[in-house]
């Protein structure tokens, strides 16, 4: 069997293939209704959700939460060990206040996932190593939005903005040092890749019904990338040139998406049905592998599909007139189906459907309001069956590998935030 040279695989830590926000909402309001906000996005949780729900907003406010997530995952009838995901959430909305015909039609809004335990976490895994690709240690990299939302007329506005999740770039250099012994030296930065997003919602009053709701949302693709070119010299002692190394992936990846959705609002009751179209067929290959010989195959795509998942949202806020209080009940659904296929060749990037219920509650008191929120996210049990033919055609050996693999999971998190109106 013809293998890469993994000098770098002990120097980063498990692998991490999508964002916090894709994988859990952003806002403990879209948490508790398992995404199911995009006709109906207020406050700071619009940046992420829809921008154009900024426009609607007539006080400005500011938030702060903290989220928590555990992973349990089975692989092969054994536990697989995956990282929980703790994160701090901060969130602003803020009403421009213009005069004249721009009153109170322009909010701009911001809000930041900041991992507490990483700022990116990616992997250099054996090929054909098993990876739950779509939900190991999924929100692990800094999260960065910011938006601004317009109304055109009454019930009609629009909204842009951008999401950055951090990146990677640096090299790491091996070479004697001053006793003439080998050793290493890493140098790295953060950089910043920039996904654009655009909303529109509209709200229409229905006479004696209520009121229907209409949202869109296009997010485009997000890839938190990592360069690591490795630079050998092994001195007098050792005079053999070795070539440079580049170590490079995708630690972090958001498709592009198109988000839709139809609300209906009556008194204190909403409800709202939707989804999204996910363009997975663009996912690339988390890893390349660069040290090869020069007629080594080359690796095959991941071939994933693209998709369509389902939201539905129920949300109830009374207000308890004695008390001054406000409450918010929710609940929501959301399925997503799988976009990768069964692995039957090199890749071993694991992945199932999976069926999220979310519920959460809120609290208002004059300008304050507490909110918290609780999922939980079922993976599908899987089986995929290896194609030897497949696996030699990628240039290894098929006896190396397993020649199947079983798998599901679960996903259980919750978050609580404070707000203020200011």
């Amino acid at each position: 069997m013809r293998a890469p040279l993994f000098i770098a695989a002990a120097l980063l830590t498990p692998a991490a293939h999508a964002s916090a926000p894709e994988l859990f909402g952003y806002g403990a309001r879209a948490q508790g209704l398992a995404g199911a906000v995009v006709s109906d996005a207020r406050g700071h949780g619009a940046v992420h959700a829809n921008p154009a729900g900024l426009a609607f907003e007539a006080a400005p406010g500011v938030a702060v939460g903290y989220q928590y997530a555990t992973f349990d995952l089975t692989l092969d009838g054994a536990s697989h060990a995956a990282r929980d995901a703790t994160a701090t959430l901060i969130g602003f909305d803020l009403p421009l206040p213009l005069g004249g015909p721009l009153a109170e039609r322009i909010a701009l809004g911001g809000g930041f996932v900041i991992p507490t335990n990483s700022v990116l976490v990616a992997d250099i895994p054996r090929p054909g190593a098993p990876q739950f690709v779509l939900v190991e240690n999924r929100a692990q990299t800094v999260s960065l939005q910011a938006a601004i939302g317009v109304r055109i007329i009454d019930g009609l506005t629009i909204g842009a903005g951008f999401i950055a999740l951090s990146a990677l770039d640096g090299a790491i250099d091996v070479a004697p040092n001053a006793e003439g012994r080998i050793g290493s030296q890493a140098r790295d930065q953060l950089v910043a890749d920039y996904a654009p997003v655009f909303g529109l919602q509209g709200r229409l009053p229905v006479n004696g019904l209520g009121e229907l709701a209409l949202g869109l949302t296009w997010r485009g693709e997000s890839a938190a990338r990592f360069y690591l070119p490795i630079d050998a010299d092994l001195g007098d002692q050792f005079p053999l040139p070795v070539p440079t190394l580049q170590v490079e992936g995708v630690a972090q990846y958001d498709p592009a998406a198109l988000g839709y959705e139809i609300g209906w609002r009556r008194d204190a009751l909403r409800v709202a049905v939707g989804g999204a179209f996910s363009r997975w067929s663009d996912y690339p290959v988390p890893i390349v592998y660069t040290a090869v010989p020069e007629d080594f195959p080359t690796q095959p795509e991941p071939g994933f599909d693209d998709i369509f998942e389902w939201r539905a949202g129920l949300e109830y806020t009374p207000r308890i007139a004695a008390w001054d209080l406000g409450l918010a009940a929710r609940a929501g659904y959301r399925f997503t189906p799988s976009p990768a296929p069964e692995q039957t060749g090199l890749h071993s990037l694991l992945d199932s459907d999976r069926h999220t219920v979310a519920l959460g509650v809120g609290l208002g008191w004059d300008r304050l309001h507490l909110d918290l929120a609780v999922q939980w996210q079922q993976m599908a049990s899987r089986r995929h069956t290896k194609d030897p033919d497949a696996v030699a055609a990628a240039g290894y050996d098929p006896e190396e590998m397993p020649r199947r693999h079983a798998h599901e999971g679960r996903i259980v998190g919750g978050v609580i935030e404070l707000g203020v109106d200011l």
